[in-house]
């Protein structure tokens, strides 16, 4: 393993320096500590403290690394609920809950693995990871037990919890499709995450099975925000007028619809119909109430932290974990 000795002959600077550059110490200028941690990042240097922590590693703790926190996410109330579950299982082994976060950014300065050493993290929950993340793809490889919510797990030490994306999305539309509808739209989230893909998928088969034609133009993406999606159906709807409903990827996207709907001097539902996806806390509040897929987050949250913590311990898991989803039919949808 790298050591800071190692750094300090490839800067060729002193022992001393090395460290006090790693210890954000004042008196090393900005520039020698840039050279040193570039080199620590180059031959893949992690503190030795860290590392001797994560070989004598057994604190009773369960990870969580939540990638792309943003204060905007917290409307839709889904970290919380996840937390509050794998809260609640961890809990009730005597485990603690222990919150890390990153970003698409930050995971290109350092590895998983230093990540994961730094913090003393033998194992981990992931939520919030894009497929053309780093962490993604180094995840396949890693020797550490990693539990993906929402994304299909692939590597020999990798699980994931989710519900069949393709199926509820599917359902979704099927819905709007038994009320009459043929013009149907998608507001679907980025183009980089797991979940838009199979709900693509999802809205792409019902289509297929009613044999409706595909229209790619009626598909948007929206990154899963309100602002964007509330911006982007105003244009949707103003050139293709046709179109009589519209399935989101998600409930805040479908609010941001809502408003866009509402503010271009249309109905819904006799104008047009919307379904969304996750069944959040808001959705029940909505005028109208909006139709919607429920899947329970705070469930997944305990599953997830029971599989973590039964590959922490090398016990036989599920390679993926599908719980139940369901079409909640409140009053955003009408019959044609």
């Amino acid at each position: 393993m790298p050591t800071i000795k190692d750094i300090a002959r490839i800067a060729g600077i002193s022992v001393t320096t090395v460290s006090r550059a790693l210890n954000h110490y004042s008196d090393v200028s900005a520039k020698t500590k840039k050279r040193v941690f570039d080199i620590a990042k180059e031959i893949g240097y992690v503190p030795n403290r860290s590392a001797q922590n994560l070989v004598k590693r057994k604190n009773n703790t369960l990870a969580i690394i939540l990638s792309g926190l943003e204060r905007k996410g917290g409307k839709d109330n889904i970290v919380y609920q996840l937390l509050s579950g794998m809260y609640s299982y961890a809990e009730s082994v005597n485990y603690e809950v222990v919150l890390f976060t990153t970003s698409s950014a930050h995971q290109k300065e350092k590895t998983y693995i230093q990540f994961c050493k730094e913090h003393n993290i033998g194992g981990a929950v992931l939520n919030g990871i894009r497929i053309d993340d780093p962490y993604f793809h180094e995840l396949v490889n890693s020797d550490l037990p990693c539990v993906l919510i929402d994304v299909l797990a692939e590597g020999g030490n990798t699980s994931s919890v989710t519900i069949d994306n393709i199926e509820a999305a599917k359902d979704a539309v099927a819905y709007l499709i038994t009320q009459n509808h043929r013009t149907i739209g998608m507001i679907n989230g980025r183009k980089e995450a797991d979940v838009s893909i199979q709900r693509y998928k999802g809205y792409i088969k019902a289509l297929k099975q009613h044999h409706i034609t595909i229209d790619e133009d009626k598909i948007i993406y929206a990154d899963f925000d309100e602002v964007k999606a509330y911006e982007k159906t105003k244009s949707l709807l103003r050139r293709y007028p046709e179109i009589t409903a519209l399935f989101c990827a998600s409930d805040m996207m479908a609010i941001g619809a809502m408003r866009a709907i509402k503010d271009i001097n249309l109905r819904i539902p006799q104008d047009i119909s919307i379904v969304g996806f996750d069944n959040i806390p808001l959705s029940e509040y909505t005028t109208p109430p909006l139709t919607t897929i429920d899947q329970d987050f705070y469930k997944r949250g305990a599953e997830a932290a029971k599989q973590l913590l039964k590959m922490i311990q090398q016990e036989k898991v599920e390679k993926n974990i599908f719980l139940e989803h369901k079409l909640l039919a409140r009053h955003s949808v009408h019959m044609l």
